[in-house]
């Protein structure tokens, strides 16, 4: 059963169950007013299902934008070890250069 059949068969068994429409003696405006309270129902459904995808869109953007901001604060702090690292060396040359000045 392919995907349109499927859903077919999936709403015409709701709007079945729903409206009594296996019960042949329930009347046509009966049977009306209640696909129309699923219709209802299922464009409510819609609806959340848009709403909460576009409240995801945004959780998305935002954290993208995190991702960009973390990765900049990594290249910051790669930077800063750097030069961490240079200045420890360039001490380092320094004191040896003192502990030669001293000793002469």
């Amino acid at each position: 059963m392919n995907g349109v059949e499927e859903i077919t068969s999936n709403l015409h068994n709701l709007v079945g169950l729903a409206a009594g429409m296996n019960d042949r003696s329930t009347p046509m405006n009966t049977v009306l007013d209640k696909c129309t309270v699923v219709l209802e129902e299922l464009r409510t459904i819609q609806i959340l299902t848009e709403t909460h995808s576009e409240g995801i869109s945004d959780q998305l953007k935002q954290t993208e934008t995190n991702i960009l901001e973390i990765e900049n604060l990594f290249t910051r702090i790669d930077q800063l070890n750097e030069n961490v690292q240079k200045t420890k060396s360039d001490l380092d040359k320094l004191e040896k250069l003192y502990n030669v000045v001293t000793r002469q």
